[in-house]
């Protein structure tokens, strides 16, 4: 029995408009089988939205590999299809400089492993936009194949993309530092007019700096006439070892002391009158009128101290040195025993 043309006619119709996916779209447009779709992804941190974006970028450039190095850090930068930090490596790290010193596109030969198991032979540096606080390269990396003239213009432009980002995630987090540090002032200030006990204001300043700018612990020493330095506040109250120390006992003393400035103590952790379990600490004057009237030490265990936290810490020495004067501090730290008593001068 003949099948009716017509209907076999309709049919493979039928089948051709679902294979082309025009049933339901008008003539100007047509549609790409096998396109992915956008699958739902949230970046909760910086870090994860760098992934997203450095994974699409090389996509669209076909690398097989991409960061980016600033030689102002030493941290590792984001990366896409990287086991290891490519600042790490000797080649890589003189082509970045290279790069930032002439504004020039250059390509080398090296071997990087990546991620997905292969190993990268062609690299590709090309420099980003400098702004005050990030200098360095955008770094690609391809598998088996080298980089041509064009790649050097696509590189160009993903690098004003990458630089344009980066200004903008430093602006948001500087802003988010600054809002902080606002908030710190604020509460400082708030806990030393409404306190009338010098010593209460002195401990809740310690709560304070530890909540506000996440400091593991914080320290409050007074100078004494007899050229000793003596605890008066402490966060958490149990993260001391010593309750005095002469103020030439560590060069970190004298320098905060005698040259009026902040000392940075990388390695703390044997240091009988800093905080216990410390990573690094900083050691701040406490401004007075002729002379420091103590110091300020600030903690922490893993996180580093970077250059905005110095410059914080500077003005809260300021601060906390016009508080220790308005409030008579002075007063009390003559009227308590010598410093004899607590242990003996070495």
């Amino acid at each position: 029995m003949l099948k009716d043309p017509r209907t076999t006619k309709s049919f493979r119709d039928a089948g051709d408009r679902i294979v082309r996916q025009e049933s339901a779209t008008p003539e100007s447009i047509s549609r790409l089988l096998g396109a992915p779709a956008l699958s739902p992804r949230r970046a909760t941190t910086d870090a994860d939205a760098w992934d997203v974006r450095l994974a699409a970028l090389a996509t669209l450039a076909h690398y097989d590999g991409l960061t980016f190095v600033n030689l102002g850090s030493a941290d590792p930068m984001p990366a896409y299809n990287l086991v290891e930090d490519c600042a790490a490596d000797p080649a890589i790290r003189g082509a970045v400089e290279e790069v930032a010193r002439s504004s020039a596109t250059v390509q080398l030969r090296a071997t990087i492993p990546l991620a997905d198991g292969r190993v990268a032979s062609s690299i590709l540096v090309t420099p980003l936009a400098p702004n005050d606080a990030f200098i360095g390269a955008l770094v690609a990396l391809r598998v088996g194949r080298q980089f041509a003239a064009a790649d050097a213009y696509t590189a160009v432009g993903i690098a004003e993309i990458v630089s344009l980002e980066l200004a903008r995630s430093l602006s948001v987090r500087r802003e988010a530092t600054e809002r902080r540090q606002a908030l710190a002032l604020y509460e400082l200030a708030r806990h030393a007019l409404f306190i009338d006990d010098p010593g209460e204001a002195l401990q809740s300043i310690a709560m304070v700096l530890a909540s506000t700018l996440d400091h593991d612990a914080v320290h409050v020493w007074l100078r004494r006439p007899d050229r000793s330095i003596r605890r008066h506040a402490a966060y958490p109250p149990d993260s001391l070892r010593s309750q005095a120390v002469w103020e030439n006992e560590h060069p970190a003393l004298s320098g905060a002391l005698h040259e009026r400035r902040v000392v940075r103590l990388s390695v703390a952790a044997n240091v009988a009158w800093i905080p216990t379990n410390t990573g690094e600490a900083l050691i701040v004057p406490l401004r007075g009128d002729p002379r420091p009237l103590g110091i300020l030490v600030l903690a922490r265990t893993a996180v580093p101290y970077g250059l905005d936290d110095i410059e914080m810490a500077d003005v809260l020495g300021t601060f906390i040195g016009r508080v220790v004067s308005s409030r008579s501090v002075a007063r009390v730290v003559s009227e308590e025993e010598p410093a004899e008593s607590q242990y003996q001068r070495s």
